[in-house]
């Protein structure tokens, strides 16, 4: 496979639409036309785990927190982070980022996490996002139907759910005239033409819908191409942080405790709060979650499960009665990433790819 149909894969995952302004995802290093064969999977590109996929012979490596924040200067030796380029440019290995757009998809860091710790989500815990539907109506000859089926999808039109290349077409005539200065596909300057053609519909997430028509009319045969947009009046999309949920059964704060340190294999977990509270809706959030403590106490969540909590931070939320369990950036997103590895095993079982999350 090329890295580019990989790359296509990664962002119907986690649109890159969905990023923070500033963030930096996607391709940080590579050639879209190289090969992808052996993909390793990792929560930050540290030098440990550029080492390792420089010496397991990887050609991407997907990261959930980027290598390069800011631009660059020069790639000039004897910085940590040029030194890793160097590495991963001189031993052809792509790397791939999928931050923010990552953490607040369905799928994401925070409902591997969620699962991991035996949470059912029943809502998002900060909104960031509504995502509108639109559908691309296009008139095609019959011979190219196909074609420009098969052009807008690549772009992204036609995803409902778990399915992709979804669309509906009707079979019809379309009509014309051919003006002088016209350089019809068929027929002649002049004459009324009637011309076998299809319908063709397509849904279109907001972020995608200018690249789609793109590809649509580039692919479609036709001079002037006859297409219709419309919004829709589905319920938008909702994309967020955090998620909240709730146990199967309620458990003392204590013994939460030992299960999420258990589940993620990190035992020096820090809380705040009565051990003895009863603990049954859940807010967490993956990675550093401090600016969610209002929305977690907001939600009635008993307690928070996230990272990267300071000393005033977990102050803050005592205050606001609201219990918190820090058990780390990394490990708060680590089933995020394993999770992403898994998932893009079974999509390439039928082909030559080999996937590994790699710790």
């Amino acid at each position: 496979m090329k890295l580019r149909e990989v790359i296509r894969d990664l962002e119907e995952i986690a649109p890159p639409g969905l990023v923070d302004e500033g963030d930096k995802i996607g391709l940080q290093v590579g050639n879209v036309e190289s090969d992808a064969t052996r993909v390793l999977v990792a929560v930050d590109p540290t030098p440990a785990v550029v080492d390792a996929a420089v010496h397991e012979g990887a050609d991407l490596l997907i990261c959930h927190h980027p290598l390069i924040y800011t631009p660059l200067e020069s790639l000039a030796a004897g910085e940590p982070t040029q030194d890793r380029l160097i590495k991963l440019i001189s031993a052809g290995v792509a790397l791939y980022v999928m931050h923010t757009n990552y953490d607040s998809v369905e799928g994401g860091v925070n409902d591997a996490l969620a699962e991991t710790l035996g949470v059912d989500v029943t809502g998002i815990l900060a909104t960031r996002r509504r995502e509108r539907k639109f559908k691309v109506i296009v008139f095609v000859p019959s011979e190219s139907v196909d074609a420009v089926r098969d052009a807008m999808a690549e772009a992204g039109a036609g995803i409902i759910g778990h399915y992709t290349y979804c669309s509906f077409r009707t079979e019809g005539i379309g009509t014309f005239v051919a003006m002088p200065t016209a350089q019809p596909y068929v027929g002649d300057i002049g004459n009324l033409e009637e011309v076998g053609e299809f319908r063709l519909e397509m849904l279109v997430p907001e972020w995608r819908l200018g690249q789609v028509i793109d590809a649509m009319i580039a692919k479609h045969p036709y001079e002037e191409v006859a297409y219709d947009v419309y919004p829709l009046a589905n319920e938008p999309y909702t994309y967020g942080y955090g998620r909240v949920g709730r146990l199967k059964n309620a458990v003392k704060l204590a013994e939460f405790r030992e299960t999420v340190a258990e589940a993620l294999d990190f035992r020096e977990t820090r809380m705040i709060g009565d051990a003895d509270r009863p603990v049954e809706i859940v807010a967490l959030c993956g990675g550093a979650g401090r600016s969610l403590i209002k929305d977690a106490a907001a939600c009635g969540a008993n307690v928070f499960v996230t990272g990267d909590m300071g000393h005033h931070d977990m102050l803050a939320a005592d205050a606001l009665g609201l219990a918190v369990i820090d058990a780390g950036h990394y490990h708060t997103e680590r089933p995020g990433m394993e999770a992403l590895a898994e998932r893009l095993s079974r999509i390439y079982a039928e082909k030559p790819v080999s996937v590994e999350f790699l710790p």
